[in-house]
């Protein structure tokens, strides 16, 4: 999965990320490492590769790390910001 670049435009600034969705016109605010997997699904990753990078980069588990990383691709999901 990763992110519908052609229907969004997104500017970070610092660790917050601020995403227009242009079908709907509805803006969407990114922070802390929800700004980091933004990033990472600007290419094709699957839900392992994202946890493994977050494991890597932060202090977190990997349950921990799985179960909010599934959350925040809900939420992208239900804003159809993902393909």
């Amino acid at each position: 999965m990763r992110v519908r670049v052609s229907d969004i435009s997104a500017r970070t600034i610092g660790d917050e990320t601020i995403v227009l969705s242009l079908p709907s016109s509805t803006y969407f605010t990114i922070t802390g490492v929800g700004t980091r997997l933004f990033e990472l699904l600007a290419e094709d990753r699957s839900v392992d590769d994202l946890v493994a990078a977050i494991v890597a980069e932060y202090d977190v588990d990997p349950g921990t790390a799985r179960r909010d990383i599934e959350a925040f691709l809900d939420r992208l999901r239900d804003a159809e910001l993902l393909r």
